[in-house]
């Protein structure tokens, strides 16, 4: 892309950027500079406050400039990033993680993509990774790296696939249609939102060259968090799986006849029994989706096979994630991205 055609996209369309944020005077500093440093600004940076006890409130007051803090009682991501969203001006909207970091390109590419196609969201490159003093240390591949899902996205969402909607920039005109993200649910709200905009018709395209570095090493993340926590993960997405079955079959549309929707149906019952959490209703609807008794030993049978597959793919290519995540190497580009990103962060410490 020609910084000549960048630079009049930058001029011409208003980016907001929303993160929520719950305790993290630790890492909001260095998401916040390495947003500050995108070579086509945010004219808003919104930081929804969700009731931290800690420093955060101050820590991003004192940036100052175009970011700005709101402050509310704990609710939740979901109700922060609607707070955020309808305080927001901007004609295209980045939800961010108040734990990752972006490329300096991240958003001068994604606006080129939106304005070129005419799409409703940009889906770019990410890979998870340790962020320490030194650097950013990749665990593993890129995940995008070489594009979007083959076929159908909305299956391949509700099988073998998942997104980070904060390695997307969205049309503020999708975002207001699917009603921002959805706020009875703690866990998967992000997904249920991107199908919602899929259901709506919303066009996604590809932004490649560009990169979000997912942090793996936060000992806040839901991954890492106490049994309770995921305990609730467990459940939170055996409502998601409900709640996406019943949207999509006002669409046409029974996710109940693919393989990999019935087999993480069956995945999720196991995941909440294994958690000790005895909710008849929801595991009598993941029972009925999954369709129980002899199917069972299939399901088996095939996360069996595909774990030898799995280890097959990570001595060949690096990674062990489903094909529909599009795997490969970091690129010179990418590779130079990430080093600006940590030299901005020392010359401006």
């Amino acid at each position: 892309m020609a910084a000549k055609e960048a630079g009049r996209y930058c001029m011409k369309k208003s980016i907001s950027v929303i993160i929520p944020v719950f305790n993290r005077e630790s890492l909001l500093p260095l998401t916040l500079k390495s947003l500050l440093a995108q070579t086509c600004p945010a004219d808003e940076i919104i930081v929804v406050d969700d009731g931290s006890t800690d420093s955060t409130v101050s820590i991003a007051e004192s940036f100052g400039g175009t970011v700005r803090v709101i402050r509310q009682a704990n609710a939740g991501p979901a109700a922060a990033r609607n707070r955020g969203f309808k305080e927001s001006q901007g004609e295209f909207i980045h939800f961010f993680d108040s734990d990752d970091l972006a490329l300096p390109n991240k958003h001068e590419v994604q606006l080129d993509v939106l304005e070129r196609s005419g799409a409703d969201i940009a889906y770019g490159p990410w890979v998870k990774g340790e962020i320490t003093e030194s650097g950013f240390n990749a665990e593993n591949h890129v995940l995008q790296q070489l594009g979007l899902p083959k076929g159908d996205l909305i299956r391949a969402l509700l099988t073998n696939w998942s997104i980070v909607p904060h390695a997307c920039l969205f049309r503020r005109s999708i975002v207001e249609k699917v009603g921002g993200f959805p706020e009875e649910l703690f866990v998967a709200e992000d997904q249920l939102m991107f199908l919602r905009c899929l259901l709506a018709g919303a066009k996604v395209m590809h932004s490649p060259e560009t990169l979000e570095l997912y942090r793996s090493n936060d000992a806040g993340k839901i991954t890492a968090s106490d049994p309770a926590s995921k305990a609730r993960h467990f459940r939170e997405w055996g409502r998601f799986l409900a709640i996406a079955r019943n949207e999509c079959l006002d669409k046409g549309i029974d996710p109940q006849e693919w393989f990999g929707f019935r087999q993480r149906a069956w995945q999720v019952e196991l995941d909440l029994k294994h958690a000790g959490i005895r909710n008849e209703e929801l595991i009598s609807g993941l029972q009925a989706i999954n369709r129980g008794g002899l199917r069972r030993l299939s399901y088996f049978s095939h996360r069996s096979i595909r774990r030898k597959l799995e280890g097959i793919q990570q001595r060949l290519t690096g990674g062990r994630a489903h094909t529909d995540f599009q795997i490969g190497p970091l690129t010179e580009n990418q590779l130079s991205g990430i080093e600006r990103i940590f030299q901005k962060s020392e010359s401006g410490s």
